[in-house]
């Protein structure tokens, strides 16, 4: 057994004599918080190989040696090791963990003959075709993209390392709205198309999703990367650190009128950031309605001006 998968099984132990109950989720379990009221059975996130945990709904997180504090109530870090002794469980900290290198997964070139040239669902909500033939999507019918229109993501050597698929049934519980193929913190999107226009304009817009990027686009706004979804990984800010961006307008989903999600998102967002920028680089910019896809082109303008 390898040291890494040594520490996940050590992990494992520590979590199920808690009494988490884990939903597998590759390199993370997901589980409901045990240590406060939750009706939510996957808003824990736990990393197998650290233990490092995120709780999404508290926005709060630490190592597993916090989570057994919190969990069993513990008063400090000698009461956590006194438990794990007791329970014959060692833990290796997270600087005695051997990095596992993993080369990004990409996909071949054929896939691309998979997606149809049916755009009638995004020219339904308003996006113009002349937009949607910029980003190569299209419809797919069969396999785990089916009934999606799905977008291939490509890294800065035409690579294809992922595909991010939009569902267009919108009926059927439990299908997520977004399925995404491939390590979305590797991505960077749409870079390969718009890297000149961000270099050009020294100004970004972070969005939640393509459908928000491809509103903006279609209004003439095209210095926009997208997240896929509420986080902001290394991999965008590492190339905001290497363009050398003057500004970075969050923009993610107005939720103001449903649970706050984006507007909370936001905000985290900024706190990630001005580890990096001065706080006067970056601006905190709802979209006027709950996102971009809701709003007109006028809209959009008028909204981009008010910055």
């Amino acid at each position: 057994m390898t040291e890494n998968s040594s520490n996940m099984e050590s992990v494992k132990s520590v979590l199920h004599e808690m009494g988490y109950v884990l939903i597998d989720k590759g390199t993370n379990y997901r589980s409901r918080p045990i240590y406060r009221d939750s009706d939510s059975a996957d808003v824990l996130s736990i990393e197998k190989n650290t233990g490092r945990w995120y709780d999404f709904k508290e926005r709060v997180g630490g190592s597993l040696e916090d989570l057994v504090k919190i969990t069993l109530k513990l008063s400090n870090s000698s009461e956590v090791k006194d438990w794990l002794t007791k329970k014959s469980i060692t833990i290796n900290s997270p600087e005695e963990i051997k990095p596992v290198i993993e080369e990004p997964k990409t996909y071949p070139k054929e896939y691309l003959t998979k997606l149809l040239p049916e755009h009638e669902y995004w020219i339904n909500r308003g996006v113009s075709l002349e937009t949607l033939n910029v980003f190569r999507g299209g419809y797919v019918k069969t396999g785990k993209m089916a009934a999606r229109y799905v977008f291939p993501i490509f890294d800065s050597k035409e690579e294809i390392v992922g595909f991010a698929g939009r569902d267009t049934i919108n009926n059927l519980e439990g299908r997520p709205k977004w399925k995404l193929l491939g390590r979305k913190t590797n991505w960077c999107y749409p870079l390969l198309i718009n890297k000149n226009i961000i270099k050009e304009e020294k100004h970004v817009y972070l969005v939640e999703s393509i459908g928000d990027m491809l509103s903006l686009w279609d209004a003439g706004v095209k210095n926009v990367i997208v997240t896929f979804g509420l986080d902001l990984s290394s991999k965008v800010i590492s190339y905001l650190l290497k363009v050398d961006i003057d500004k970075i307008i969050i923009s993610f989903n107005n939720d103001s009128d449903k649970n706050d999600a984006g507007n909370e998102a936001a905000k985290e967002a900024y706190k990630k950031l001005i580890n990096y920028f001065d706080s006067k680089q970056i601006t905190v910019k709802l979209p006027s309605k709950k996102d971009f896809g809701e709003m007109t082109k006028q809209e959009i303008i008028q909204w981009k001006n008010k910055i």
